[in-house]
């Protein structure tokens, strides 16, 4: 049985939709039940305190006034309801401003039949599921559930506020395992993730109900321990002991399959107080000096941060040292991971992925120099280094439509971004047909008002976009809608475990709707099995990227695998 609707109706006193009561009548029949305002501050209330299903607005009782209502609930209240105008007069300015407000539907009533109002009424209510899905996804890291960095900042900074009437001391950790990388890379992505659900597990296990623990990303945690004690010396004290159980839970073998694992855990952490009250990001950079400093000490151990270590963090310093000499040695190289449409297998294009060959280390992952690049500014000439790679190499690739290469929020932002791209793709003589341009979500949320802007005048000069990491910040439909994008990318937590959960499956199948009826190019990341691929054929995908297709392979590498797969 379907769940009760739940309807708001905002009219005047005067106004009488019988016709919209027995439209509801027809489609929801005794499912559904809907409450009656006469004025909008009245509205307002009601939707403060109760999780309506739906809002209809009467335009006529409404007017100008019903749109800034709307803004209001959608844009300053952050409650998001679809909402649905009906109006006597076809107004176009009514409608436009309408929609800009963040309302879902304006509904003329002369042209309302029972079917065609159900159908508006039932596709607004999957908008909303649609919404509350990427909205928890916004505050909750996909793969183990647990709350992302942006809810526990909020948190952190509630807790920050707390101190000036407690003044008691709180503890943040901040965690990171040790050799994740090598785990992840000799056994595979798919164990790696089940690595790190199983960690989330032992780590909620040993915390209070107080105590939040999060996931930022990669194999980083985080946890908060508000107001652990009065004193400083027994807050220390505690946070010792729970980082001691936390490293001797995590100690015991892990069981995946056939394989046991063994891991260990660096733990950084900082004591803060209403007497020396600060902001959260300074907060979490303390915690996160004091991690490094715990892996510099020999690793499954916990180190707390010293005024001192902000002066020193060796690994950081060194790294952005090295990768200042190392841009213009040009100490990189691009491997390529293929996309293939999953019907007919085909070759449609590539992801350009940098790889840092350093003289000494040898090979850096981007997960560790990019990060480091965006703090140092170093990011503006490293992209514009691996895009010129990028169009000096394509010319190789013969047969293949496009090549895709990341850009970061950073870099997209710079006041100079179009015209370096547009010169670079110049002087290589490249198309910009040949290249697709990927985005994250962290760069719609910068400057949404520049990012069309930027966006719409190199779609002009031919490049498409790709949405990277789809689902795992925070992507507005409105975003989506007001964006030029091409391509949406789903990004590979939500296709790990489709096979054996069916919430990640409903998930990655409502995204791939969701980036269709946008008309949108659907792609698949993190295909590491023939069932992944299947999954996204069945539920209408229309290319895919991974392991069981292909690892990132350096430029002649690739180069013959097309070709050997042309051949086959």
């Amino acid at each position: 049985m379907e769940e009760q609707i739940k309807i708001l109706l905002l009219e005047d006193e005067q106004e009488e939709n019988k016709q919209v009561k027995s439209y509801l009548e027809q489609a929801f029949h005794n499912n559904y039940r809907y409450d009656k305002v006469t004025s909008l501050i009245a509205g307002t209330e009601k939707i403060r305190l109760q999780n309506y299903d739906l809002v209809l607005l009467d335009y006529k009782s409404t007017g100008p006034d019903g749109i800034d209502f709307v803004h209001h609930i959608i844009n300053d209240l952050k409650i998001m309801v679809p909402v649905i105008f009906l109006s006597e007069e076809n107004s176009r300015e009514a409608d436009l401003k309408a929609m800009e407000a963040g309302a879902q539907d304006f509904l003329l009533k002369e042209e309302l039949t029972p079917y065609s109002f159900e159908m508006a009424v039932r596709y607004s209510l999957k908008h909303k599921k649609a919404e509350e899905h990427i909205q928890y996804l916004a505050y909750h890291d996909a793969l183990t559930g647990l709350p992302n960095k942006n809810l526990l900042l909020d948190r952190l900074e509630r807790t920050l506020i707390r101190f000036s009437r407690t003044q008691r001391h709180s503890v943040l950790l901040f965690l990171d395992l040790d050799s994740f990388k090598i785990i992840n890379d000799s056994l595979g992505h798919t164990v790696g993730d089940d690595l790190l659900i199983e960690v989330s597990k032992r780590l909620s296990s040993v915390l209070n109900e107080t105590d939040s623990v999060a996931r930022p990303g990669g194999d980083e945690f985080i946890i908060l321990l508000p107001e652990i004690s009065k004193e400083k010396e027994e807050a220390a004290l505690k946070a010792q002991q729970i980082a001691d159980n936390i490293i001797n839970t995590l100690r015991l073998p892990i069981e995946l399959g056939d394989h046991q694992l063994h891991i260990g855990i660096s733990i950084g952490a900082t004591l803060f107080s209403g007497k020396d009250t600060t902001c959260a990001d300074t907060v979490l950079k303390h915690a996160d000096t004091a991690m490094y400093e715990a892996k510099s000490s020999g690793r499954n151990t916990i180190s707390f941060f010293q005024e001192e270590m902000e002066k020193s963090v060796k690994y950081k310093l060194a790294l952005e040292n090295d990768l200042r000499k190392a841009i213009p040695k040009n100490e990189f190289e691009l491997y390529y991971q293929p996309q293939v449409c999953v019907n007919s297998g085909a070759v449609i294009g590539a992801e350009a992925l940098v790889r840092w060959m350093h003289p000494e280390k040898g090979l850096i992952s981007p997960l560790d120099f990019i990060p480091s690049a965006e703090q140092s500014g170093l990011i503006h000439p490293l992209g514009a280094l691996i895009f010129k790679m990028a169009c000096e190499q394509i010319h190789s690739f013969a047969g293949i439509p496009r090549i895709s290469v990341n850009i970061s929020a950073k870099q997209f932002h710079a006041p100079n971004f179009v015209e370096t791209i547009e010169q670079i793709t110049k002087e290589t003589k490249v198309s910009p047909k040949q290249l697709e341009l990927e985005l994250t979500e962290s760069t719609m949320l910068a400057d949404i008002e520049e990012t069309a802007v930027k966006m719409r005048e190199l779609k002009e000069m031919g490049f498409s976009f790709a949405l990277d990491d789809f689902g795992t910040g925070y992507s507005s439909l409105t975003y989506l809608k007001r964006l030029p994008f091409d391509v949406l990318k789903i990004d590979r937590s939500f296709i790990a475990n489709i096979m054996d959960d069916p919430e990640h499956a409903g998930i990655a199948t409502a995204v791939i709707y969701l980036g269709k009826a946008l008309n949108l190019h659907i792609v698949g990341e993190g295909v590491e099995t023939k069932d992944h691929l299947e999954f996204l054929r069945r539920q209408g995908a229309h290319s895919a990227q991974g392991y069981y297709i292909s690892r990132p392979v350096p430029a002649d590498e690739f180069i013959a695998w097309v070709k050997q797969r042309q051949t086959a």
